[in-house]
């Protein structure tokens, strides 16, 4: 069969409000034309009449197989080596390890037409790579976006993506040592990835259900607080989301309903989802929710392992009206009104009361990188940094309080603390290590400390160990080392607290 033109393109950028930015990393919006991907013609294990998934285990599926090409970057051997050997390779082994592929490619994925994702064909993919998934990497030194990205060819058995591209400004994207600004940047690549394998408006059209038949009426527009938002009702992401905010008449994924073509309808809503990595808008402390991971699932194409998934708690439990109402601050404490430094919902630092450009005007803490927990420079912003701990690993949580060494009682302001969390149900206990000194928290209210004025806040101990102060590895480690108790254990030749780093 002969290349068939596919109407259907994916350009999507990550998109940000101005008050988003680390270290002059801002990202903005492309939108230039991108050609519309080709239908390929390869040989996959797809047998729409005679594949049966039910009862089958995650284990039963092939592995989902990535290849990067990094051939068309164009920049200094520095920031080469750097997208090369330390940005992209944690970002494809994540998805490698998270996902399984129900119908992979047969044998070698190969393309021999002249040219590929806006590049000539190289000579590895002329000859083909044990992959099911090949990502095109380039560079531009010259735009205004830090990343954009479209999907270049798609089976034409299944419309899963084949050959997605990538390109990464080099005018905000920097090879870096800082692990923050490593692991923004990674998160950011994550967040396009997901958009080629799927995660896209011009992509949903195309899922497929169980018997490898095309989907219908999965996407539909709801009339919402004055405006309308595009809903995915796919399975089993509609089940994940009703399971997760106590609402079980909810009609599916709230998609982001501000912005234009590449923006709305092909991320999360901010509001509902507020640190998803695929909300748009790049914020420190995103995470990698089940909720992507169900959407990928939901497409046909691919069978998720859980286990990847960081742990994600905004509008747990808070019933219908938090996804479908008004951002109310007294009736739920995601939203905030204080002008005072408080902790993220994340509780990996402190930040700002403050809206942006895609969260319907309502108003959350918005993390800080000087009051991040896990930046070692941050004991310089705080207040008594000498009973504080910073600092990547050193699995330390954000807490508020009026804490200070003066006579009076003081402002509010966020401390890092490291903790323990003992007992159970109500008998659960909170531990606070303040320095040489501990505060142990029952309930929650106020704890002063001997030797300082002011108090601390303790959270309620129950929740707040089954959410913020759950143990978790970030995003399983990346597939490249195994996850003990809240910590990374690395495999031979990688390192860090998430085991991104070679």
């Amino acid at each position: 069969m002969s290349f068939k033109k596919f109407s259907v393109f994916v350009l999507l950028a990550l998109i940000v409000a101005p008050i988003l930015t680390f270290e002059g990393h801002t990202c903005t919006h492309d939108e230039q034309d991108k050609p519309e991907p080709e239908l390929l013609d390869v040989e996959e294990d797809f047998n729409p009449e005679g594949n049966d998934h039910s009862g089958r285990t995650l284990a039963s599926y092939n592995k989902f197989r990535t290849y990067g090409y990094y051939g068309a970057v164009s920049a200094s051997s520095t920031m080469k080596n750097y997208i090369q050997n330390k940005l992209f390779p944690p970002v494809l082994d994540y998805f490698s390890a998270a996902l399984r592929v129900k119908y992979p490619v047969s044998g070698l994925l190969k393309y021999t037409g002249s040219s590929i994702c806006g590049i000539s064909t190289p000579s590895s993919i002329r000859n083909g790579v044990s992959a099911d998934f090949v990502l095109v990497v380039i560079t531009d030194a010259s735009s205004d976006f830090v990343a954009n990205s479209y999907t270049c060819n798609m089976a034409s058995g299944t419309n899963r993506p084949l050959f997605g591209r990538t390109t990464v400004s080099t005018n905000f994207v920097k090879a870096t040592t800082d692990v923050l600004l490593h692991e923004k940047n990674m998160v950011c690549m994550i967040h396009e990835v997901t958009h080629i394998l799927g995660f896209a408006t011009s992509m949903y059209p195309r899922f497929i259900d169980s018997n490898g038949k095309k989907r219908s009426g999965h996407v539909t527009s709801v009339s919402i607080n004055g405006g309308t938002s595009k809903v995915l009702n796919v399975e089993p992401l509609t089940s994940k989301l009703r399971e997760h905010f106590g609402c079980s008449t909810l009609k599916g994924a709230y998609m982001e309903n501000s912005g234009s073509s590449a923006t709305a309808g092909s991320h999360f809503e901010r509001r509902i989802f507020a640190f998803e990595t695929m909300t748009s808008g790049l914020i420190y402390q995103q995470q990698v929710s089940k909720f992507t991971l169900a959407l990928l699932e939901g497409s046909g194409w691919y069978v998720p392992d859980y286990s990847f998934a960081d742990p994600f708690w905004w509008g747990q439990g808070q019933g219908c009206s938090f996804v479908t109402g008004a951002c109310s601050t007294s009736k739920f404490d995601e939203f905030c009104s204080s002008s005072s430094r408080s902790c993220t919902n994340v509780g990996r630092g402190g930040g700002s009361c403050s809206t942006d450009g895609r969260s319907d005007n309502c108003k959350f803490v918005h993390p800080s990188v000087s009051y991040d927990c896990e930046n070692s420079g941050a004991s310089s912003y705080a207040r008594i940094p000498g009973i504080q701990s910073f600092g990547r690993g050193q699995q330390s949580k954000c807490f508020t309080g009026t804490l200070n060494t003066g006579n009076s009682a003081g402002s509010q302001t966020t401390f890092c603390f490291k903790y323990t969390c003992s007992g159970s149900g109500s008998n659960t206990e909170l531990t606070l290590k303040l320095g040489t000194k501990s505060v142990v928290c029952t309930s929650e209210g106020k704890k002063t400390v001997s030797g300082y004025s002011g108090a601390v806040n303790c959270p309620d101990p129950l929740t707040f160990c089954k959410t913020v102060g759950l143990k978790a590895c970030p995003r399983n480690c990346m597939g490249r080392g195994t996850c003990n108790n809240g910590v990374c254990k690395c495999d031979s030749g990688f390192k860090g607290t998430d085991c991104a780093a070679p």
